[in-house]
């Protein structure tokens, strides 16, 4: 008999504001789960009447994959029939991308399947305010998106400073005053144990599993008060590069609920046509926005400026001929230097790489691109640039897995000292 996880009961606090979700599991599986964190989801409205069927998705959503890779059974009483045929779909496609599941024995065991039906007509989108999610938003803005932003996921749950500044640039932004906003705070990166990070040979189970279907499931118990036939969550690669990825138009294309569909947004397009499609949003408009793209743990401010995700976006916007100062970054020429500093030794992720090879194909198209100050000096920087970004690609990536995975074991067994050390770090000790 498999190992199994039981749904006892789903308690609601905060005066129906928040669901808890109670569960058993047997002991070889306890090593999955933080014991002192079970899993919870917080809404800024009383979700407490939904259908059961339909406030158990947050969970399942979450706690499939584990199964799936983990091998055991999860128990619940009842649930909405489409989200557990689209978990069944779900499973075979990530399947072709890990076949070691093929053998992995794992079923979710339903009581109760229920049919439901709610009629709703408006849209909404995962909006975290990025390159992505902004592109996404000007490609359906005719639609008066509702925004929904996750507290918990890019954002750590403790980290309140760059949440609150997160949520002040939605709310001030005037370009999305017409759009309604909601703000779901949960756990679901911290209700289970670094163990379950090690399931995978190349670890990342929060980005190569678990995020597309944890962040677009968050939204079904608010889909059903606020009518929402469909969900866009934006793209964050294309099929220009095939690495395993939780978030896919293979794998969010098949999540439903009731009458709610998710559609996966953007994938035709590269990073730098998205960008280019901000900058030309921007200058067609009478408003200016700043993109919120880190989540460094030494950004003080809406971005660092200096992290590898703030220079390729900073770059994105120079090639696209305008000035990254006005989309909420502080650079100015030496911006060149710095990021030749940060490549010299190459690229750490596939993804990485990929996100700058783009960025060396634009630049290869010899466009006007936003100067600072000097044409001929900074002409010059990007040639210079572009020659390093071609060898250091060609090079490929420079962590091994099995080096990950000794900085996964040290991190996570010594966690005090790991957040002294990132402290340290944000006041440039």
């Amino acid at each position: 008999m498999r190992n199994s996880i039981k749904l006892t009961s789903i308690e609601y606090g905060d005066e129906g504001h928040k669901i808890i979700y109670q569960y058993t599991y047997d002991k070889a599986i306890a090593k999955y789960f933080n014991p002192k964190d079970p899993f919870f989801v917080s809404y800024e409205e009383d979700v407490s009447q939904i259908p059961k069927s339909i406030a158990v998705i947050p969970l399942l959503a979450n706690l499939a994959p584990i199964a799936w890779f983990a091998g055991f059974d999860i128990e619940v009483d009842e649930l909405d029939t489409d989200f557990y045929n689209s978990l069944l779909d779900i499973k075979i496609e990530f399947i072709k991308n890990f076949t070691v599941l093929e053998n992995i024995k794992a079923e979710i065991k339903v009581d109760k399947l229920i049919k439901n039906k709610f009629h709703g007509n408006k849209s909404a989108m995962l909006f975290s305010g990025g390159v992505d999610a902004y592109a996404t938003y000007f490609r359906h803005q005719t639609e008066e998106l509702d925004l929904i932003t996750i507290h918990g996921a890019d954002i750590e749950l403790q980290d309140t400073n760059q949440w609150e500044t997160l949520v002040n640039l939605n709310e001030t932004e005037a370009i999305l005053r017409i759009n309604k906003k909601h703000y779901i705070k949960s756990n679901l990166k911290t209700f289970y144990s670094s163990e379950v990070d090690l399931l995978l040979k190349e670890l990342g189970w929060w980005g190569s599993v678990q995020h597309g279907l944890a962040l677009n499931c968050l939204i079904a118990p608010i889909s059903i008060k606020n009518k929402y036939s469909k969900a866009f969550i934006a793209s964050s690669y294309t099929n220009n590069i095939k690495i395993a990825w939780g978030s896919t138009p293979e794998i969010d294309n098949l999540i439903r609920w009731a009458d709610v569909t998710i559609t996966h947004d953007g994938y035709e397009l590269k990073r730098q046509e998205k960008v280019n499609l901000i900058v030309n949003s921007v200058m067609n408009s009478s408003e200016n926005l700043k993109l919120r793209v880190c989540y460094s743990e030494l950004n003080k401010e809406i971005n660092c400026s200096k992290c590898e995700k703030c220079f390729r976006t900073i770059f994105g916007i120079i090639l696209s001929n305008d000035n990254p100062n006005s989309y909420g970054f502080a650079v100015d020429e030496n911006v060149y230097d710095k990021v030749m500093k940060v490549f010299i030794k190459g690229f750490k992720t596939r993804g990485s790489a990929y996100f700058w090879w783009e960025i060396s194909e634009a630049i290869s198209k010899s466009r006007p691109f936003f100067i600072f100050s000097n044409k001929e000096k900074e002409l010059e920087k990007m040639k210079t640039l572009n020659n390093l970004l071609i060898l250091k690609i060609q090079t490929g990536v420079k962590e091994t897995s099995s080096l990950k995975r000794l900085k996964h074991k040290i991190i996570n067994r010594f966690p005090k000292t790991f957040k002294i050390y990132l402290k340290f770090r944000q006041r440039g000790l």
